[in-house]
This record gives structure tokens, sequence and C-alpha cells, in this order.
């Protein structure tokens, strides 16, 4: 709705000549109770002031601040007859509404069982049955960033590696133009940190990472992660080219939060019968000990699962670190103000077409996915920090306390340096400001820096311009 207004009034629903028997034959147009809209007839229009009638025969008056979104006098918006969408807002007070042309979805998970705690698929069910969080297959963009950095951590990288930052040209193959990738601004920043890479989105640092992996890595990567299920071998993927679905994309984040495992989401928890017996359970995980401890015991039950681990605690805490700083400092900056300890990622796609942002808490992983049904640019300056974030926020907002958002669990073998954030150095007497960089044990500032700079430099496929 936010955006939708931001792009203008469209018009009335239809025009009646006639002001009565109005609201015959509107099925068409009426919407669920949840959403609080009623359709309404505009009956006499004032400088000031509109008197609509609303199809319940309520008599209403929609004043002039309740459609100041829309930066028109009234006679230039309305007239007699129009049918409307209304929302009442105290007693006899109305809003004017429209129906949004994009369109999104929201998926709320939980990050340790795959438990699917909540999912909306789109604005309205009755105007249209296809669900945005499950069946759109949309590109990510940015949004998958994060799985390339989570691989590149696993290879030898660090936070602290420097990548350069700065133009690129690369062969796509016979025929095809060359391709030139592009931070969003068109601005370089020379050798950067892996961490200030992923917190701020720049592409030519991220293409860069995916070059010295290589494509069979990244796309083997995002098949085990549930992601992608046969993407071309494309470099573009390192920058959300293919296709996936908001599902799959926000439970592929919950691996960030659980220590690298893999978990698939889960709709349905269990089934039974009339009689109360058990015939599906989609339960994983198993109780060891649970039926020799008794509740007035002091020992825990334990709890096993057997998920997959798809890569390291200590690397999937090293980037919920990184995510954090992205909130705290990069694209998902607009999260601060609610002082929580949250992690994510925005993402938009060319054109402005897609945007995303996935995020998470200690407890749950949410993602957010907004567009339109025949995919198109949603305009200059909305990207996912402008049309996703704010969806994000509104639900953390309402749906999270602050004891249901602790800092993140640390994992085993994790050290934690102060460092020079822009050189990744240990800081000396020059340096105007320093971080708290988490590191796997046993690794050092330089030596893991200048192995990866090395391999940098002498991989033939990197061109400079």
């Amino acid at each position: 709705m936010s955006y939708d207004k931001r792009k203008g009034w469209r018009g009335p629903v239809s025009t009646n000549n006639q002001l009565t028997n109005w609201n015959n034959n509107l099925d068409k147009h009426r919407l669920e109770k949840s959403i609080n809209w009623d359709l309404a007839i505009v009956k006499k229009i004032d400088k000031f002031s509109v008197e609509i009638e609303t199809e319940k025969e309520i008599s209403g008056t929609i004043k002039y601040e309740n459609i100041s979104w829309v930066k028109r006098e009234f006679n230039e918006v309305l007239k007699v007859g129009d049918i409307i969408y209304v929302e009442n807002l105290k007693e006899n007070i109305f809003a004017l509404r429209q129906l949004p042309e994009v369109n999104g979805g929201i998926v709320v998970m939980d990050p340790f069982t795959g438990r699917v705690l909540a999912l909306s698929g789109g604005f309205s069910f009755k105007k249209s049955e296809f669900n945005r969080a499950t069946q759109a297959l949309r590109q990510p963009g940015s949004a998958f960033k994060p799985f390339i950095y989570a691989l590149a951590l696993e290879n030898g990288y660090t936070p602290s590696t420097l990548i350069l930052d700065a133009p690129l040209v690369l062969e796509q193959g016979s025929d095809l133009k060359m391709w030139k990738p592009e931070n969003y601004g068109k601005k370089f920043y020379g050798p950067s940190t892996l961490r200030m890479g992923l917190e701020k989105s720049r592409n030519l640092m991220t293409v860069r990472i995916a070059q010295d992996l290589g494509l069979k890595k990244i796309v083997n990567f995002s098949k085990q992660l549930g992601i992608y299920e046969n993407p071309s071998e494309l470099l573009s993927i390192a920058l959300g080219s293919a296709e996936t679905t908001l599902l799959k994309l926000t439970s592929a984040y919950s691996s960030f939060v659980n220590g690298g495992k893999l978990v698939k989401p889960i709709m349905i928890d269990r089934i039974q019968d009339s009689e109360g017996n058990t015939i599906f359970n989609n339960e994983k995980r198993k109780c060891s000990n649970c039926d020799q401890i008794s509740f007035l015991s002091e020992n825990y039950p334990n709890i096993e699962d057997e998920f997959l681990q798809i890569f390291s605690a200590e690397t999937a805490y090293q980037m919920t670190s990184i995510l954090e700083g992205a909130v705290q400092n990069g694209t998902g900056r607009n999260l601060k103000d609610l002082n929580l300890d949250l992690g994510g990622k925005t993402g938009t796609t060319n054109d402005n077409t897609d945007t995303w942002f996935i995020g998470f808490t200690s407890k749950l992983a949410i993602g957010v996915y907004v567009g339109s049904d025949n995919p198109k640019s949603l305009g200059r300056y909305e990207t996912g920090a402008q049309t996703a974030l704010p969806i994000f926020k509104s639900f953390v907002k309402n749906a999270i306390k602050k004891e249901d958002a602790r800092p993140f669990k640390v994992a085993d073998n994790i050290v934690m340096r102060v460092i020079d954030p822009i050189t990744g150095k240990k800081p000396d007497t020059d340096t105007k400001s320093t971080i708290i960089e988490v590191y796997k044990d046993l690794q050092t500032y330089k030596i893991p820096n200048q192995d990866i700079n090395n391999r940098l430099k002498n991989n033939n496929i990197l061109r400079f311009y």
C-alpha cells in the first residue's frame, strides 16, 4: 500500500450515475473481511471533504488529510457517482484506498526445525489465488549474495580478506556481448574487506569472489541448500540472476541461524484421525531420553536432529555477524532504530523489477518479496530497502519483543579481534575507527589475506580495466 501511494491515484473502481441500488453487481470488486475495506459511492464533493455512502448504507466523510497521498484537490480526484474503496478510521470518518497493482509475499519460519509459522502469498486471495511465497519464481538479486560469501568463508577467505572493487569486463561466450557488471550507484571503491563487500552489497567484489571459487562450487552449493534445482552455469548467478521462490530462499537463510544445517520447510506438523491417532508426523528430531526424565528432575532432555550439515557452524556465525553488520551499517540500516539483534540482506534485480528483504532473529527467519505478477520495473529508487524492508520492519515491530530477539549464539572455535574495518588489519596509531571482527580459530590477520590476494592476482580470468 505504501508503494502504491507513492505512485499516485489511478481512479475509481467504477462509476454509477444512479445513486440508488448502486451496490448491485459488485461481487468481483469485493475483498476479504480481513482487509477491512468497504465499497462506497461518492454522494457529494466539497472543497475539503467528500460525503460517501458505503454498501452497508453507512454515511460517512472523507476529509482532505485522508487523501493527502493523492496530492490533488478533491474535485480533481473524484466525482459524484464514483465507486471507491474506503477504510473506516473512526466513527463516520473514512480514508480513500485503492487496490495495489504490485503484490508480494512474506514467510516466517523456525530456523531450527523448518516449521513455517506464518505465510502470506498476496494482498487478496479473492483477487488472485496465486501464491507469491511458494509459486512465484523470481530472481533474488543481491539477496543471494550471502551464499557466495559463505562459500568464500568455507574456502579460505576471512571477513577481513581484501577484494578489489574496480571495473570488470568479461566474455560471456561466442556471439554474446561482453558483460560489464556495475555497482549500484556506478561507483568503485578499490580494495575492500569481504565484510564491507556484503554489508554494502558490492557487485564487482561478489563477481571476483565467484570467479575465484568457480561456478561448479557455487551451483552445487546452491542446489545443496535447495535454493535452485538446475541453474545455468553463468557467472551472473553470483548476483542472483537465477530464479527461486521466497519460501526456498528464506529456508536457506535459516542455515545462518542454526549453525549451517539444512532445514526443509514444514507446512503441516502432523495429522490425526478422528480418534486422535497420529497418522502423519513431520517432526524430524528425536528426544533420546525423554521417557527417563521427570518434570521434577534437574536434567534436561537431549533433542537430536539428523539435519545435513551444509557448512560449518563457524562459517554460519561469521555470516550472521556480517549480516548483522548489513543492518547496522549497510543496506538494511533502516532497521537500526528497532534496537533489536537482527541480521538480514536486501535484494534488488535489474531495473528494480523484484525486491526482497530476507532477515532473521535468534529464533525466526523472515523473508519478504515485492514485485509485479507480470514482471516489470517498480520504478527508479524502488529497491529492496525501499519496498520490501518496510514490510519486514512492520512485522518485526508488531510481532517480536526484545526478549525474543536475543544475541546470536557464538559458535565454538571462534575468536574475536579488534581490526581496522578499512584495511582489515590490526589497528595502528593512524586508525580512525575499529570494529570487532569474527575469525575461525587459528586464522591470522595476514596469512589468509595474502594467500587469497595472490590467488586473485594470479587468476588469469580476472581482467582489470
